[in-house]
């Protein structure tokens, strides 16, 4: 049985860390630091609310380590307003936008900016859709682009090319379905290419074992042997206002 999460406040030096605790039908207590540097507790129902607050603070030092990672590498976005001078994410690299007024709406990078003409520079819909035809384009491009690489590398472990189709998902980086088409998300484009290529090999290796067996890491292995340092870098990446991407 569960009950409703309830919140504390972990106190560690001079910091005040708030946190959710909830109670359920658990074996142990589990800590979870999110990217968006939530933190979750929950503990068994055979712990008193003082042993549990008790466990909390010994792990109290972890917690900060976390929580500094994620501030560090990869700081918390906002909600963009599509004006000149944010921040836009591709590839893993920061541009700023540069909204300039024109005829004909575009949007292109340049240097360090990334240009975006529209007709009115105050009409934010017309930004935002730009910029979303220009990172889908970009995205089919490079996509496919490493689709190819992967394979080359895929195709000698027994793994046919599959069909590719790429659309916004919520939840996930990838997917593989039933009938052997590989599903890629389009956020995946703000991350680095490294990441891009893990995602892409992850989901032809499900065309081979379809579940998190044995057998499907040890092909991973083989396909990619460094997938687990790919996979810490794409964890870091996070969008407001939504849960962590999986695979």
């Amino acid at each position: 049985m569960k009950t409703e999460a309830t919140e504390r406040i972990l106190i560690y030096g001079e910091r005040r860390i708030p946190y959710h605790l909830r109670f359920s039908d658990r074996q142990r207590l589990r800590i979870v630091v999110k990217p968006d540097l939530k933190i979750s507790v929950d503990s068994p129902n055979g712990f008193t609310e003082e042993e549990t607050l008790e466990a909390v603070r010994s792990k109290a030092r972890w917690i900060v380590r976390q929580l500094s990672q994620f501030e560090e590498f990869h700081p918390l976005p906002t909600p963009h307003k599509f004006i000149s001078g944010e921040t836009f994410v591709y590839l893993g690299r920061q541009y700023r936008l540069k909204v300039l007024a024109g005829e004909r709406e575009s949007a292109k990078l340049r240097g360090r900016f990334l240009h975006v003409v529209v007709r009115q520079k105050s009409d934010t819909k017309a930004i935002k859709a730009a910029l979303d035809s220009w990172y889908r384009a970009r995205a089919d491009n490079i996509f496919r682009r490493y689709l190819v690489s992967c394979m080359e590398i895929a195709h000698r472990h027994g793994v046919e090319e599959p069909p590719i189709t790429i659309r916004s998902m919520r939840t996930r980086w990838g997917s593989c379905s039933a009938a052997g088409r590989v599903i890629l998300n389009i956020k995946l484009i703000h991350a680095p290419v490294h990441c891009i290529e893990y995602v892409i090999m992850h989901e032809l290796c499900h065309l081979v074992h379809h579940d998190h067996s044995p057998r499907f890491y040890r092909l991973l292995t083989r396909c990619m042997p460094d997938w687990e340092k790919r996979r810490g870098l794409l964890r870091q990446v996070v969008f407001p206002h939504e849960d962590s991407l999986k695979l």
